[in-house]
């Protein structure tokens, strides 16, 4: 026998008639709104705003207490860490840094044009900091981040290769509106490693953005992979319609061990 289907009011334990609103705006799942009610009717009252002007600022309210919930998520998942930002990055310390092109990052068009970053400078110069404060603009303007040392990312890939799960692990690096790989070029892979690699890139290319640090130009990349073709190919699907910076300096890790001794 048929089973009838219920009516949606049939799922809720009584008449939806004698809800409250604050009953209404959980079964929502606007509990903020839920919870700052009372208080913002008797802000309306005391001011005698209008309707309408109480329920924007109430849907107000929700959508700021939402979207920072959203971002503390999505920070947390996109495991980086530690969390500088921008303004907190020294450009007088470099050599050399074109603060004008850092700048236009972190305006993250290149996110929404699926182009890409690259950092480029010795190790010191802070190119991990700048790689993460975009990230975590990005996580606080709601796209889905992703942290990762390069080496870590092979290791990944070779063990999913290893388990005949390296399909999945491709799909799952590649579903990150950004990805930062940190690190490129302080180890070197083999020609498996490389072509993981190029693989991760190509699923990417011109469908989501990467930033990328790197201690090593590009004209060295060809012994970071054993592999000058991947070499080759890597960097051209970095650099397509991108933004790349070039850091020059001396480590300021080396300063501060030089200040503490």
């Amino acid at each position: 026998m048929p089973s009838r289907s219920r009516s949606p009011t049939s799922f809720f334990p009584h008449d939806l008639s004698t809800l409250s609103l604050e009953d209404v705006l959980r079964a929502l799942g606007l509990e903020h709104a839920a919870s700052q009610l009372s208080a913002a009717l008797a802000k309306a009252i005391a001011r005698n705003d209008s309707p309408s002007s109480l329920l924007d600022n109430l849907m107000r309210e929700q959508l700021r207490d939402t979207t920072e919930a959203r971002a503390k998520t999505a920070l947390r998942r996109s495991a980086i860490f530690p969390l500088p930002t921008i303004d907190s990055y020294d450009f007088n310390y470099p050599k050399h840094i074109d603060r004008e092109l850092v700048m236009r990052a972190a305006s993250l068009d290149f996110i929404r044009e699926k182009s890409n970053v690259v950092f480029i400078g010795p190790s010191g110069v802070g190119k991990t900091h700048l790689a993460n404060a975009l990230g975590q603009l990005a996580c606080l303007r709601g796209y889905r981040v992703r942290f990762v040392v390069a080496a870590d990312l092979v290791n990944d890939l070779v063990v999913g290769q290893s388990k005949n799960t390296l399909h999945k692990r491709l799909s799952a690096w590649a579903a990150p509106e950004l990805l930062l790989i940190d690190e490129l070029g302080y180890l070197s892979f083999d020609a498996r490693g490389a072509d993981l690699l190029y693989q991760v890139f190509n699923k990417r290319y011109q469908r989501a953005s990467t930033i990328v640090t790197t201690n090593l130009s590009f004209k060295d990349w060809g012994k970071l992979f054993h592999n000058s073709a991947a070499a080759s190919a890597i960097a051209d699907r970095l650099v397509h319609k991108g933004l790349l910076v070039r850091i020059t300096g001396k480590s300021r890790r080396s300063d501060q061990e030089l200040d503490a001794a």
